[in-house]
């Protein structure tokens, strides 16, 4: 079975909208029901977004469950956004979330 790395993590959203898509609503899953619905974090659990990143990535997340995708400023802001959310994802992609 195949270990990723942070890094590894961190080269593919710099590089695929999909793994930026999927990174976002991996972290998103793991916010709880309340901190979805407040798009704020209230758990200080060490999971889910930073209670600075909460509100915009939440929205972000949400736009893209409708079926929508991020694009220009809103891409790029997702994508350094992400960037701090490397060893979660290394975490949910290795299967210890």
């Amino acid at each position: 079975m195949k270990v990723w790395t942070p890094t590894e993590i961190k080269e593919n959203i710099l590089r695929s909208d999909l793994w930026l898509t999927k990174a976002i609503l991996a972290i998103y899953a793991l916010q709880t029901a309340s901190e979805q619905s407040m798009e704020a974090t209230t758990q200080l659990n060490h999971v889910g977004f930073s209670a600075f990143d909460a509100k915009r990535l939440s929205y972000y997340a949400k736009w893209l469950k409708s079926g929508r995708v991020l694009s220009g400023t809103h891409k790029e802001v997702a994508r350094k956004k992400m960037l701090r959310y490397t060893k979660q994802l290394a975490k949910i992609a290795n299967k210890e979330v």
